[in-house]
């Protein structure tokens, strides 16, 4: 059995239709690509602030040198945004990054941040989240055979009987249709590339590349590190790798692998080392890279808490026509963000047997299913063109799989077209709804963790765009209660009730949530099993587990649940 331990792929879920929202302009984006990254000087800690419309970034820092020893250093996150056309108030929100010596957890020093300048939303900028989490899980959500074994076929999630993309390949064109994603533009923030014969240079735009961790805009990947050295080769093939098949239904050359957007143009963005440790900020700030490079689809195989700069990022990617798609996870017993934003769309992966992979996050998150277990990936090599492929695990691979459909079902319609058909809608929610309606669901399928079915190319392609249609778009649902209950998989009348009694039976709920649901997230994630139980009501006379999650608050937050039972 082997696991690909991905942060952004070990924490994703369910298919529930998510709302249908209010109509919204979607004007393209004419800022120039985000000015080229430098590597940080050192610091201990960062924070992300958003400052009110009327504060100004010299109030932030000297707010930060009121609270902070050492303020590193005080910048926006994204620094193209033109504040014109900023519906999100991405323009308003700067990185903080300090180097004092830790003293409590990062929320108190956001807590301390917060209260001095009076700033409406301030978060620690997080590197290491979900490991402790993501550890605890894989024992019993990972580790062991499933009794499967890998198929010998390369070509095997592509065949009739997976995600039918040799038959989706013979379709009749539409007018003004494009095969295999021609005319498409992936963004990809991952590891980076490398060069192998199944990622086509010359699919590549290195004009838009940029690299988040060592600055500049050379995306290539270095390998060598500790933790997923290669992982963005891997995903990528099943993007764009440039095969074919024979008369048997095999995989051609120039390598083994068929990715799903042949012809689609791959724009990498090196964003992590590990998919276990992402900054949240360089994750945003990928984002909003993509946006600005004119991409048509952003395919995320990453995770991790839930971060509201990378929450508005996404919107306002969405408004824009763009379509992203999540990881749900790997191992981790729930659905990280983002694929747990309502704008997201959250892959769960499938294997050889059409069943959920073991150890794939599931839950009322997930919109969709495909292969994941035993799917065939480029294999990285450092210094040479790579060869060799072999087969992985993940829904990093799953996701790269509907993401590389979502290019394909672009050019094979147009965009004029999908436009037209849009109506209200966003063009995210026109291939949502398409995907789901023709997704093969197999005899005793899950639905309500593993979404309506899993990915069909072919009937995804041949499925009408129907006329527009006018209908209210209600606002993504991204509160403390609808996040948790996406991610740990809860009711969130559940959630709710739960969460009045761990804060002591306040009398204004959301008031408290205001100030305290991003870090009440935050530990629900690194300790999904421990904050499950906070939730519920303790059973007179019953033997409790010991509590896991106040000694991790904030003194603020545990001072606030310090009358929970």
């Amino acid at each position: 059995m082997r696991c690909l331990f991905l942060l952004p792929l070990l924490l994703l879920g369910v298919v529930a239709c998510k709302p249908d929202k209010p109509p919204v302009a979607t004007p393209p984006v004419t800022a120039p690509v985000a000015s080229v990254p430098v590597p940080p000087a050192a610091y201990t800690q960062g924070y992300v602030v958003e400052l009110a419309p009327t504060q100004t970034p010299a109030e932030l820092r000297a707010a930060a040198e009121a609270v902070f020893a050492k303020v590193v250093s005080v910048e926006p996150l994204f620094p193209d945004v033109q504040p014109g056309d900023d519906p999100e108030g991405l323009s308003r929100i700067h990185r903080v990054r300090v180097a004092d010596a830790p003293q409590g957890t990062p929320w108190d020093g956001a807590n301390a941040l917060r209260e001095r300048g009076g700033f409406l939303r301030v978060e620690p900028d997080s590197e290491d989240t979900l490991t402790e989490a993501q550890k605890r899980a894989a024992v019993t959500a990972c580790l062991g055979d499933t009794g499967v074994a890998a198929p010998a076929n390369p070509a095997w999630s592509l065949d009739a009987n997976h995600m039918a993309v040799e038959a989706a390949r013979k379709l009749a064109l539409p007018p003004g249709g494009k095969a295999l994603g021609e005319g498409v533009r992936i963004c990809h923030p991952d590891s980076g590339y490398t060069d192998h014969v199944d990622l086509d240079s010359g699919r590549i735009d290195r004009r838009s590349t940029l690299n988040l961790m060592e600055g500049g805009t050379d995306a290539h990947d270095p390998l060598g590190y500790s933790g997923n050295p290669g992982h963005g080769t891997k995903t990528g093939s099943v993007l764009v790798s440039d095969g074919g098949f024979d008369a048997s239904g095999n995989t051609t050359a120039p390598g083994r692998i068929d990715g799903l957007a042949p012809r689609a143009t791959l724009v990498p963005i090196r964003t992590f080392n590990s998919v276990i440790r992402v900054l949240d900020s360089n994750t945003a700030r990928a984002v909003r890279h993509a946006t600005t490079a004119q991409c048509d689809v952003i395919s995320m195989s990453l995770g991790g808490r839930a971060f509201f700069g990378l929450e508005r990022a996404i919107n306002d990617a969405v408004r824009r026509d763009i379509i992203v798609v999540n990881a749900a996870g790997n191992c981790i017993g729930m659905v990280v963000a983002p694929a747990s934003y309502d704008n997201a769309i959250a892959v769960a992966a499938t294997n050889v047997d059409n069943k959920p992979w073991k150890g794939s996050s599931k839950g009322r998150a997930v919109d969709i299913s495909a292969p994941g277990e035993d799917v065939y990936v480029a294999d990285a090599v450092a210094g040479a063109t790579g060869i060799e492929s072999s087969p992985g695990n993940g829904t990093s691979f799953a996701t790269a799989a509907v993401a590389g459909a979502a290019a394909s079902w672009i050019a094979f319609h147009g965009r004029a077209r999908i436009k037209a058909a849009q109506g209200s809608l966003t063009r995210r929610d026109l291939f949502v709804k398409a995907m789901q309606a023709s997704a093969r669901v197999p005899a005793g399928w899950d639905a309500g963790r593993y979404g309506t079915g899993i990915l069909n190319l072919e009937k995804l392609l041949r499925q009408p765009l129907g006329a527009a249609r006018t209908q209210l778009r209600a606002p993504p649902r991204d509160d403390t209660v609808n996040l948790m209950a996406r991610t740990l998989d809860r009711d969130p009348a559940e959630v709710r009730a739960g969460l009045q009694r761990l804060l002591g039976q306040p009398a204004d709920l959301d008031a408290e949530l205001e100030r305290f649901g991003p870090e009440l997230m935050d530990l629900a994630m690194r300790d999904p099993e421990g904050f499950q139980r906070t939730l519920q009501a303790p059973s007179p006379g019953a033997l409790q587990a010991p509590d896991t999650v106040k000694p991790r608050a904030s003194r603020a937050l545990a001072t606030r649940m310090a009358g929970t039972p």
